[in-house]
């Protein structure tokens, strides 16, 4: 019936081959911008330890002057107001819950597509994880950065921050999960 029969079917089989990998790049595009853009809108603030400690610091100090107003002083002395003395616990206690939050501390961290070796290098020296970001960038030189997110506990020595950062990195909903509990 046709007599470039074959070049027809050519034809036909490349514009289908075209379309798929049409199809694949645009997939890979819209999930490589869904891993950059995270979670914008609700995206929880991240703190660093010292802006954390200030702000337990200024809640603590708020709890303390609303228990202090609600105490009635004329009715009870101070020395012998139970808010006082639930206010200021001894001081073994506030050492050894200081302990348990520097081992309970869960610093997350959100590497993006595109950030290079240095850009990670600052990122973790700004959440307190590495303090030299020279001698962490010679430990990874020849390792691939992985972008998603990460969450470290406690204080990781460098070995297991490559570790960690040259494994899978957690998805969104995984992440969610870790920070919550």
């Amino acid at each position: 019936m046709f007599k470039n029969r074959s070049f027809v079917a050519g034809l036909g089989v490349g514009i289908i081959a075209g379309a798929i990998l049409l199809q694949l790049m645009q997939i890979g595009d819209e999930s490589q911008q869904k891993l950059s853009d995270g979670f914008k809108d609700g995206e929880p603030k991240m703190y660093t330890q010292a802006e954390l400690d200030e702000k337990l610091a200024e809640e603590h100090a708020k709890a303390t002057r609303n228990a202090a107003a609600t105490a009635k002083p004329e009715a009870v002395k101070p020395e012998e107001s139970p808010a006082a003395a639930a206010t200021e616990p001894p001081a073994t206690s506030v050492k050894n819950n200081d302990k348990k939050a520097e081992e309970a501390v869960k610093r997350q961290v959100r590497i993006t597509g595109g950030m290079n070796l240095t850009d990670t290098a600052d990122l973790l020296a700004e959440q307190q994880l590495i303090s030299d970001k020279d001698a962490f960038i010679k430990a990874m030189k020849n390792k691939p950065v992985r972008a998603g997110y990460f969450i470290f506990e406690g204080n990781p020595t460098v070995a297991d921050i490559i570790r960690i950062l040259t494994s899978q990195p957690l998805t969104k909903s995984e992440f969610e999960k870790q920070m919550k509990s």
